[in-house]
């Protein structure tokens, strides 16, 4: 299971499959894994057999070194599986004591000692792995339309980059989407498809974690048992894989379809760019998701985050401060029914009116903060300056006021410049 996805989509995520009908398309390091998992090709087929023949002393004996085995395996395929993403810190900016704890949980984890701590202690450097990735994501979903429509801004931005005065927005802008562009659609889904499918041979009536548990019952293990250290791998596991769905969400958004919605959705009219455009070039983005992500629970996280990923931008355009993005209030309901289709997109209720995408409740929970801002923007300045005092006051509805704060600041009615002046 070692390696690395190396100079982008490397070799140990390219797309196989058995040849079988309706096989999904997976990583041949997930045959790999599982041959390594099982002992043989089959779970009934290779250490099963010889470890319910021993005696249940003998078996209590040989059951922590099969399960910490196990993990340590699933660990490595987890590590190849997030290997070459971005992360937010660089390792050369991480304190000392945590890379001299990452150092020890390597070298422990070739150790044969206490078996069950090595195991735990390389669970937890991935995680701190994960945690470094994840900032990663927050730094590329806030990659600011204000930051990227300096490149657009006419005679006056050229002019200031002219001057080297942009350079550091430019620099940050640059590195993000270099990052976003690292892995292609094709390759983070095939990860994703095979991640997906070891949770399955994980979690089904037969697979591993249940034969795990069949195995301390005929040691007789008293305590907790051994697998109990299995559980909390496959808990580390379960987060690389939803990393894996959020990081395809802000490709997708804030990478593939940066020019449509952060640089040009509603410019230079909310009326003559609406959302009817970046949907086109999603629908295309997404014409091959079937095909890469052929079972349902992973295709449906994959679109999730995707819609996730397009109600944080769709708020960041709708409070970009930039002139060109001034809307007026009657213009929200633009935006409300452009909302109402990105809903309808992601949901595709089929002719039996059942949703083939995104679920209706995940869709309210993703965009719960823009139903408030839509509403917002509907209403004068001077009643959100009012509401915006009383929430304050009474230290209720934080949502409110953070987006409150932020309309306020970027509109320009008297209203407005009468709140700034008296919140300055």
């Amino acid at each position: 299971c070692g390696g690395g996805d190396r100079g982008g989509d490397g070799e140990a995520f390219r797309s196989t499959t058995d040849g079988a009908a309706g096989d999904t398309p997976h990583s041949p390091t997930v045959d790999t894994l599982f041959r390594a998992l099982r002992g043989s090709d089959a779970v009934k087929g290779g250490w099963n057999p010889l470890f319910f023949l021993l005696p249940p002393p003998l078996a209590r004996i040989a059951l922590p070194a099969l399960v910490s085995q196990f993990a340590s395996a699933l660990l490595s395929y987890c590590s190849l599986l997030t290997s070459g993403l971005p992360a937010g810190v660089p390792a050369e900016a991480v304190p000392a004591a945590a890379r001299a704890a990452d150092a020890a949980a390597d070298v422990g984890s070739r150790w044969v000692g206490d078996m069950y701590e090595a195991v735990m202690a390389e669970a937890q450097m991935l995680r701190r792995r994960l945690h470094r990735q994840r900032e990663a994501l927050d730094a590329m979903r806030t990659f600011s339309p204000k930051e990227a429509a300096r490149e657009r801004s006419g005679y006056w931005g050229a002019f200031v980059v002219s001057l080297g005065l942009d350079s550091a927005a430019q620099r940050r802008c640059t590195a993000l989407l270099d990052e976003l562009n690292a892995h292609s659609l094709a390759s983070l889904c095939v990860r994703a498809a095979s991640a997906s499918a070891v949770v399955t041979q994980l979690d089904e009536p037969h697979g591993l974690l249940a034969l795990l548990r069949d195995a301390a019952q005929h040691a007789e293990w008293e305590g907790p048992p051994p697998s109990a250290a299995f559980g909390d791998v496959r808990a580390v596991f379960g987060e690389a894989l939803e990393h894996i769905y959020e990081y395809i969400g802000v490709k997708v958004v804030f990478g593939d379809l940066r020019n449509e919605i952060l640089l040009g959705l509603y410019v230079p009219s909310p009326a003559g760019a609406r959302i009817t455009g970046p949907l086109r070039s999603l629908d295309a983005e997404l014409g091959a998701l079937h095909a890469l992500l052929p079972a349902e629970v992973p295709r449906r996280r994959v679109l999730t985050h995707i819609f996730r990923a397009m109600c944080t931008a769709l708020e960041a355009v709708l409070l970009d401060p930039l002139p060109v993005r001034d809307f007026a209030v009657d213009e929200a309901r633009l935006f409300i029914h452009d909302l109402s289709l990105l809903k309808e997109f992601f949901i595709a209720v089929n002719e039996r009116g059942e949703p083939q995408g995104v679920l209706p409740y995940e869709v309210d929970e993703c965009a719960g903060s823009l139903y408030v801002l839509l509403r917002m923007m509907a209403t004068p300045s001077d009643e959100i300056a009012r509401q915006y005092a009383e929430h304050k006051r009474f230290g209720d509805d934080q949502d409110f006021v953070h987006l409150a704060a932020k309309l306020l600041a970027k509109r320009t009615d008297e209203a407005a410049r009468h709140w700034r002046a008296s919140n300055s």
